[in-house]
């Protein structure tokens, strides 16, 4: 009998459905429970979303005659929710710098690129995003950091917030668990434990009233720039937890096997250590890069009109006022289809480092 011949035998669907869903009473119980919920939701989600909405081309006034979702709602007031208050004619720049944004996270996915010219690669980007939504070069007018709103601002403190964040952390990381320093050791635990013992609130108006207070006369600090120093105050210490985890995983004969081919620290962190741990913390890490891209959008509470403001300035209009949920409607989507990528993301990556 050739190897691998002895398998057990596959189960039909059928059976297995019986099985997992009716084996007993109350699995039974519960199937049917479920299902009629289930099947409930999607009749009323399906009825107020297509069947009784008005539809997108159809005219405002048709939305008080229908008790479904309201789609010209969406249709007039769509800049307002991607863009907010940055000047009507100049939104054709909000729109190429999230795009530029967005391209860059997906260049940097590749894994050609996760090497030396990703910071290169950065570098420009943030040059040229800044360029696009200021202005003032190239012949491009000039447009204040507070007009700044939606999209744009959710990306810029969302990425750049993340793309900082991240070394600080692995750095705070290595100084907590390596470093034979007892006061550098003494510095990254208390920074680390007073970081993550208070709300992310708390960092922000911090951010946003306290920090301006501590620069020299006559250096003032846009509301925009605070906020992404607090962020990256406080995601960097989630970062270095969730690296310790994967350098304490690190097997100590891989420090030891370092040390006798003569590596030094910078060496045998940067070539042995430190590649082994990340691969190690990936899934804490990416769990780091959801939650802190979800929780960007707490900056609406300290006055920064992110695409979560920028919904509620939408429906704040008299006449639209009873259509808030199909602004955050589509506010709901950007973020699932946005968490569903970097999610399906780290599987993939996951799995091709494991």
């Amino acid at each position: 009998m050739k190897e691998g011949s002895l398998r057990a035998p596959r189960i039909g669907l059928v059976k297995q459905i019986r099985s997992n869903l009716f084996g007993s009473k109350r699995d039974t119980l519960l199937t049917v429970v479920l299902g009629v919920v289930i099947a409930a939701a999607v009749y009323f989600a399906v009825d107020w979303l297509f069947v009784s909405a008005a539809a997108p081309w159809a005219p405002a006034e048709s939305c008080a005659a229908v008790a479904g979702a309201c789609w010209p709602f969406v249709v007039e007031k769509y800049r307002l929710i991607l863009f907010g208050t940055y000047p009507y004619d100049e939104q054709w720049r909000s729109f190429l710098a999230s795009v530029l944004l967005i391209a860059a996270v997906a260049v940097s996915m590749l894994p050609s690129f996760h090497n030396g010219r990703l910071a290169w690669l950065w570098g420009a980007v943030g040059i040229g995003f800044y360029v696009l939504m200021r202005g003032g070069y190239f012949g491009l007018d000039y447009v204040q950091p507070e007009r700044w709103n939606g999209l744009p601002v959710l990306l810029m403190l969302a990425i750049f917030g993340l793309v900082f964040a991240f070394p600080v952390g692995v750095l705070l990381a290595l100084a907590r668990y390596q470093s034979q320093l007892p006061a550098i050791r003494a510095f990254a635990v208390l920074y680390i434990e007073l970081v993550r013992g208070v709300p992310m609130i708390m960092v922000l108006f911090l951010g946003l009233f306290v920090l301006p207070l501590m620069m020299p006369e006559g250096i003032t600090l846009s509301p925009l720039l605070t906020t992404m120093v607090a962020l990256v105050f406080f995601h960097s210490a989630y970062f270095a937890e969730s690296v310790r985890g994967g350098l304490q995983s690190v097997p100590r004969g891989q420090h030891e096997a370092a040390d006798s081919q003569g590596l030094g620290y910078v060496q045998k962190t940067r070539l042995i250590i430190l590649p082994q741990a990340l691969q190690r913390s990936m899934p804490a890490i990416m769990n780091t890069v959801l939650g802190a891209y979800k929780d960007t959008s707490l900056v609406v509470i300290i006055g920064i009109h992110d695409i979560m403001a920028t919904a509620k300035m939408a429906f704040s209009d008299p006449s639209w006022q009873h259509y808030g949920l199909e602004a955050y409607l589509l506010v709901g989507i950007w973020y699932l289809a946005t968490c569903w990528c970097l999610s399906s993301y780290s599987r993939w990556l996951e799995a091709r480092t494991s």
